[in-house]
């Protein structure tokens, strides 16, 4: 169809320039600010889930650090992530995400759209990620970036100009997954203050709770990736 035919041309378009970013995204999400770990101030502590946030002076935003624990395995959270089409069930306040282009098994951009208050217009933008995981620590990381013009302008909506992050994922032997988030968003355009800071916090916050609701599930749990090591279990 034509959206596709689009998302053709756009991919092709952006595909060798995405080839050429050198920046490793975790390390990006982490070291942008030039903060130090002290720097970070915890805003949240419910449910099992710490949200910090710190200044990023450089860009004048707030980055995100958010630390919990997960019963999964580390394909079952791939898996989870992975599914874009269920994005809008449990990621905050987001309308709708298709994937526009799978690279490989561990690569992919897709389509997010994130629902806002009135007056303010919705946000929207394509989002590459990575999954990679270090052979001897069996550490997992997903990093994922904002790539500016691949999909056709949205009437009455504002392209995300900035986004960094990253989640960094440490299996233990006992069935759980010690899970670190980073986020530094810049959402572009005239955004209240209040809004800003709704997103912030409670963005990821009720992000992550609703993952620890919907990560059990059999159609996740039961799947498994090649290239991903699974720690064992004692």
């Amino acid at each position: 169809d034509s959206r596709q035919r689009c998302e053709d041309v756009c991919f092709r378009i952006r595909r060798d320039a995405i080839r050429r970013v050198k920046i490793p995204l975790f390390r990006y999400c982490r070291e942008v600010s030039g903060g130090k770990e002290a720097d970070w101030q915890l805003k949240k502590n419910a449910n099992g889930i710490l949200v910090y946030t710190r200044e990023s002076p450089e860009l004048g935003l707030k980055e995100v650090k958010c630390v919990t624990h997960f019963k999964s395995s580390l394909s079952g959270l791939v898996a989870f992530i992975k599914d874009i089409p269920q994005h809008p069930n449990y990621i905050y306040r987001c309308k709708s995400a298709f994937i526009i282009k799978n690279v490989n098994d561990s690569e992919l951009y897709y389509y997010h759209e994130t629902a806002t208050p009135w007056p303010v217009e919705n946000r929207y933008g394509v989002i590459y990620y990575k999954i990679k995981q270090d052979s001897k620590t069996k550490i997992l990381h997903i990093d994922s970036k904002e790539i500016l013009n691949m999909y056709p302008k949205q009437p009455n909506m504002v392209e995300v100009p900035k986004l960094r992050a990253s989640w960094e994922f440490v299996s233990n032997k006992n069935g759980e997954v010690e899970s670190t988030y980073y986020i530094l968003l810049n959402p572009g355009g005239n955004v209240p203050v209040w809004l800003i800071n709704l997103f912030v916090v409670d963005g990821p916050y009720n992000t992550i709770l609703k993952m620890k609701e919907l990560l059990g599930q059999e159609k996740y749990q039961k799947v498994r990736f090649d290239y991903i090591q699974e720690v064992p279990n004692k």
